[in-house]
């Protein structure tokens, strides 16, 4: 029997080489030192593994694993104090997707990528310095546990309409609501990479027990003449509160392997009631990005966030790195 199992392992641990053989392994690793009044640290912000495989010239498969940290409660510190933060790195499922492409459309199932905001993270182009506007403020998951659908219409423009449980990919369906998402994306997609333009919109809505909770955005690009431009403007409507953001970004290429860029956030939670003071905020990034070749990246940059009170609002200095392979 012991003698089967050994064969089994064997042969099961072939078939695993030879099906990561015929696909494609990748990583991204981003981490930074972080300068500011009261704290200097360096930080390990995230790690994603990836493997996708085209099972066929009509299906694909790709996984991806994320590794970050996680709040475990209440630690002791250096100063015998106790503190509660996020310490403990751990690893979960960001994305498991098929792609199913026919004559109508590509379909996807599984743990799939958001699109919500795909197209203006690259406008902004920076995801290892600092997440998109609609990612860092919570207006939408990256990825959440559904279907979808999109299609090429005319030319270049595209749709997208998602049905996924609306509780992102870290927690489990907790009602019996789910979450519709409607991208309309007119130009190009991957400005980081092409020149052109793009406009877009797009509008999510999840039904609630009470009022459904509906978020809209409008957005835009530019890349062209070794400037890059980005805008969006987005509105959340949840538990009866409206919250909104505009942010406005521009890279400009110096040379090759050096670019200058700057982004400006305006953000309004209307929470006027429950956390007098840091209603309006704004949050300003402004640095250089160097190549360094061989998949490293590095981005000292400078970042001021400030409310209408003026309390609370600080400078940091950071230097982000990204190492991809």
């Amino acid at each position: 029997m012991e003698k089967e199992i050994k064969y089994l392992i064997i042969l099961l641990t072939y078939i695993s080489i030879s099906i990561a053989a015929d696909g494609k392994i990748g990583g991204v690793t981003y981490f930074n030192y972080t300068n500011a009044e009261e704290k200097s640290a360096f930080n390990f912000q995230r790690q994603y593994f990836s493997y996708g495989i085209d099972i066929s010239d009509e299906v694909k498969f790709k996984v991806v694993f994320d590794v970050g940290r996680t709040d475990v409660g209440t630690v002791l510190m250096k100063d015998g104090d106790e503190k509660s933060e996020d310490t403990r790195l751990v690893a979960f499922l960001k994305k498991a997707q098929i792609d199913y492409k026919t004559s109508y459309g590509k379909l996807s199932l599984g743990m799939i990528g958001m699109n919500t905001h795909n197209v203006q993270e690259k406008n902004w182009g920076y995801r290892f310095i600092e997440k998109s506007a609609m990612d860092k403020y919570k207006f939408s998951s990256t990825a959440d546990l559904g279907i979808g659908f999109s299609r090429t219409l005319v030319n270049q423009l595209k749709m997208s309409l998602q049905v996924v449980n609306g509780e992102g990919y870290k927690n489990p369906q907790s009602d019996k609501y789910h979450k519709i998402a409607f991208n309309s994306t007119y130009g190009e997609h991957n400005l980081v990479k092409n020149s052109g333009f793009n406009a877009g919109v797009v509008y999510t809505t999840e039904q609630t027990d009470d009022k459904p909770n509906t978020m809209i955005s409008l957005f835009g690009g530019f890349s062209g003449l070794r400037l890059r431009l980005g805008g969006q403007f987005n509105m959340l409507t949840k538990g009866g509160i409206e919250s909104q953001v505009i942010s406005v970004s521009s890279n400009y290429s110096v040379t090759d392997k050096l670019d200058a860029f700057v982004r400006y956030d305006m953000f309004d939670p209307n929470t006027d009631e429950t956390d007098e003071g840091k209603d309006n905020s704004t949050y300003l990034i402004a640095g250089i990005q160097l190549s360094c070749g061989n998949g490293l990246l590095v981005a000292p940059n400078i970042r001021m966030e400030s409310y209408e009170d003026d309390l609370d609002s600080a400078t940091e200095y950071k230097i982000n790195f990204q190492f991809k392979f």
